[in-house]
């Protein structure tokens, strides 16, 4: 007999939705498995808010730092703990359902629905007569006080950093956490060798090359950043014509002018799904069945691509916007600490001289200088040796935060522990 797996994932941005992905693409196949997401409107529309408001988003960082996060994190835990009656129906509803399976796991990626699985986990063992685990995938390199899962069996965190500070959070809440340090789980197809059949993407980013150059650009579940897209796109193709665009997208009002205008672009592939598991899917198959050499993104959960080296299919170059909110500065931490990125104004001095070239660039905030970075990269190479040179430095090679291989240690772990 095995185990029943139980991913929990929250409508919070397709982040959550991704890495949930990933880990049930590399789950062990012999496992059942069921999907519980939480589709509360409110949520949707507080993450939509503070991503794209300025007022809102200005507040809802104040919340994330110092004891206005204190405040805020003991109201939401309180509030989602004791608010648990339809989750524990709906568990207990996929636990019968399998009555073979000989015990139950459940992962979660976003903290909302990892307290409340906390919660009634006992409750949920003591009426099934099920060994229950409920295990916690942290989906930044964020200390932030409500990934503290009370309750919680495992917890995995991106990097030693974000271990020690939630420990002593945990420790001053009296709090029993068990945080593992576990390099990011990406979706196991990124993590496969570029067949020798299929150019390799330095190729593309030579000087003189007439082969076009593949970027994706993944829209973000609650828009963000649209404007400033839309001018650096227009700016790209007006520049150059070697750039062939493929934009990724949910259909919605808020993506809708935006389409229509970067529709104007010379070479461009419309994707668009109609939720948002569905856009999640479509990108992946965009990477599975084309060579892509860049991608457009916020560094979000995708910062963590960086973690796949150039010659894999998802070792695009990546081209990172203005980082919001809490989780994503700190992701950027991560990168520079690691010297997977660089900066616009850092460029001239990293290739010059530099052992080991970073995985993505932090592009400019203003728009029209984004384009303007992109493009001086192309015409120095700086792209081409980020794709041809690329080598982890020894110090991340060291450490346990950084493998393609993510997804596979994060099950290997459990396989370990008794909990597959």
């Amino acid at each position: 007999m095995v185990r029943l797996l139980i991913f929990t994932y929250a409508a919070a941005g397709l982040g959550h939705l991704r890495v949930t992905g990933a880990l049930v693409s590399g789950r062990p196949r012999n496992h059942s498995y069921e999907l519980l997401g939480t589709s509360d409107p409110m949520v949707t529309k507080i993450h939509r808010l503070t991503s794209i408001n300025p007022i809102a988003k200005k507040i809802g960082e104040a919340f994330q730092y110092g004891l206005l996060e204190d405040i805020f994190t003991k109201a939401y835990v309180w509030y989602l703990r004791h608010n648990t009656k339809e989750v524990y129906e709906r568990v207990l509803h996929m636990i019968e359902e399998k009555p073979d399976a000989e015990g139950v796991t459940i992962v979660a990626t976003h903290f909302g629905l990892a307290h409340q699985i906390a919660e009634i986990k006992n409750k949920i063992k003591r009426k099934t007569g099920k060994q229950v685990d409920v295990v916690v995938q942290v989906t930044d390199d964020t200390s932030q006080h409500i990934w503290c899962v009370r309750g919680a069996d495992i917890t995995f965190v991106p990097s030693q950093q974000t271990k020690e500070e939630l420990e002593v959070y945990a420790k001053q809440q009296g709090i029993n956490i068990h945080a593992e340090v576990s390099p990011y789980p990406t979706n196991p197809s990124f993590a496969k060798k570029i067949e020798r059949s299929i150019e390799t993407r330095e190729e593309a980013f030579k000087k003189g090359s007439d082969r076009p150059i593949n970027v994706i650009v993944p829209i973000s579940g609650a828009a963000v950043g649209l404007k400033y897209l839309t001018k650096f796109l227009l700016e790209l193709d007006r520049s150059s014509k070697k750039f062939h665009f493929w934009i990724v997208a949910k259909r919605s009002d808020q993506t809708k002018r935006f389409l229509s205008t970067i529709g104007k672009l010379r070479w461009i592939q419309l994707i668009t799904g109609r939720s948002d598991n569905e856009t999640v899917g479509l990108y992946e198959k965009v990477y599975r069945e084309n060579l892509i050499h860049a991608e457009v993104t916020k560094p979000s959960e995708q910062a963590f691509k960086a973690l796949i080296p150039p010659t894999m299919i998802g070792g695009s170059v990546l081209l990172f916007t203005e980082p919001i909110g809490r989780q994503e500065k700190d992701n950027i931490v991560f990168l520079k600490r690691h010297k997977l990125l660089v900066e616009d104004e850092d460029i001239k001095e990293k290739m010059t001289g530099e052992s080991h070239y970073p995985r993505g660039v932090l592009l400019p905030l203003d728009p029209k200088n984004a384009a303007r970075c992109v493009l001086t990269c192309m015409d120095d190479e700086y792209f081409k040796k980020m794709t041809a040179d690329f080598s982890y430095s020894p110090e991340s090679m060291m450490s346990s935060e950084i493998s393609e291989r993510g997804t596979w240690l994060f099950w290997e772990q459990l396989r370990l522990l008794g909990m597959i």
